[in-house]
């Protein structure tokens, strides 16, 4: 019987900080998402692949969800910058988990050049590694 309500217990514990992380979790989205209505944010994994774009992001440069979700971060870089050596030197350093901050050419969907006012901050794991890459673009001059 002892060992029942020692595992009871336990079981019980361990619920209730279940129920505490999900509780956070949540929070944490309501965070994010007031976030992302005051500021234009792309969220990329560490290869650069696109999971994750603000409203602003997307009105600032034309784009629809959809158009972006899924496809590489160059889908919407000129194509000489995206095949330059400076090009490929952001991306390591990002991946390295040093803060990339500038003025970076970009183009609009309606296809004219744009230069976006960006922070780029690597999201580093638990274990030491770049898991994401967060863009706070602050603005676009065209």
């Amino acid at each position: 019987m002892a060992f029942y309500n020692r595992r009871k217990l336990e079981l019980e514990a361990t619920l209730e900080q279940l129920e505490d992380a999900k509780s956070r979790v949540r929070e944490l989205e309501s965070d994010f998402q007031a976030v992302e209505q005051a500021a234009a944010i792309i969220i990329m994994s560490q290869d650069g692949i696109i999971e994750r774009v603000s409203d602003l992001f997307l009105d600032m440069l034309g784009y629809e969800r959809n158009q972006l979700i899924g496809q590489h971060h160059r889908c919407f870089c000129g194509s000489d910058y995206a095949k330059s050596e400076d090009y490929i030197k952001f991306w390591r350093q990002l991946v390295a988990g040093r803060v990339k901050a500038g003025s970076y050419p970009a183009v609009h969907l309606n296809g004219n050049p744009v230069h976006l006012s960006a922070r780029y901050s690597p999201v580093i794991n638990d274990n030491g590694v770049v898991g994401k890459v967060i863009g706070f673009i602050s603005n676009v001059d065209q």
